[in-house]
């Protein structure tokens, strides 16, 4: 979830467990402001399974070990190229 850490550390964001139908359901809850007022809105509620979030973890992380591949082929283009 972007922004999550810096949401959580503000007290605009939380996560709960709920209920639902009569099953256990993981939320995160946030707080929703109006842009125009900065009035306090309905917060947003969006369930996440376990699941969920270890693919989505293990998404980045196959981003990451990507870009530092690709970091690393410019950066030996960088070295040759200062070379001569």
């Amino acid at each position: 979830m972007h922004n999550y850490k810096a949401l959580k550390s503000a007290g605009k964001v939380s996560v709960r467990k709920q209920d639902v139908n009569d099953r256990e359901e993981l939320q995160v809850v946030k707080k929703m402001y109006s842009s125009d007022t900065g009035e306090a809105q309905d917060d947003s509620v969006r369930a996440y399974s376990l699941s969920e979030v270890k693919s989505e973890i293990d998404r980045r992380k196959s981003e990451i070990a990507r870009l530092e591949a690709e970091q690393a082929e410019w950066e030996q283009l960088e070295t040759d190229l200062k070379a001569l």
